[in-house]
């Protein structure tokens, strides 16, 4: 039992983890929309540039949310492999108390 709950732990903090990672994406989005948007009287920047720079935000959020997806899917396995360890031990516990 004390190894499920130090596994519980330990995909815990992976999670948190993650979360922070997102947070940070956001961020990053939020940057590039506030990098691209420019008052309509300000013509320094051609709508061309802007579309550009937007792409690359969009790029790089991209990339972002396929990491943190792969990261999603390594905790559902781990949670899946602490399932089946728990309903292991459930099952030996009935066997032993037989």
């Amino acid at each position: 039992m004390e190894m499920i709950i130090k596994e519980i732990e330990a995909i815990s903090s992976e999670v948190y983890t993650i979360v922070g990672k997102a947070e940070v994406c956001k961020s990053d989005i939020q940057r590039g929309i506030n990098v691209s948007h420019t008052p309509k009287c300000d013509d320094s920047i051609s709508k061309q540039d802007k579309i550009n720079d937007l792409f690359y935000y969009l790029d790089e959020a991209k990339f972002d949310v396929d990491a943190i997806r792969d990261d999603l899917k390594e905790i559902k396995s781990k949670l899946d492999d602490l399932l089946d360890l728990v309903q292991y031990e459930e099952v030996a516990q009935k066997i032993r108390s037989k």
